[in-house]
């Protein structure tokens, strides 16, 4: 019996999940608009700066994807965030 207590106290219970918080294009950095911009238009986002770091965090705030060829693209917020950026389009 006590070997069962020890054993269930060394459990790993996963973490809960945070609710998906909405994003607004006031949350983003410049870089990271910059990088919807870039996958939006299909354009080379290397040479604006939007490399590494921004691409990583865009993809954990659910705004793009990788496809698997690795190119990006973007999700349905990442599309939601963009339209509320350019309201005349």
């Amino acid at each position: 019996m006590i070997k069962a207590r020890l054993s269930c106290a060394f459990v790993r219970r996963p973490m809960p999940k945070r609710p998906p918080q909405e994003q607004t294009a006031s949350d983003l950095t410049a870089r990271e608009r910059i990088l919807l911009f870039c996958v939006a238009s299909s354009t080379d986002r290397r040479p604006s700066g939007a490399v590494g770091e921004v691409v990583t965090s865009m993809i954990v705030k659910g705004l793009v994807v990788r496809d698997t060829r690795g190119r990006l693209s973007l999700t349905a917020s990442g599309r939601a965030v963009l339209r509320a950026m350019l309201p005349e389009l």
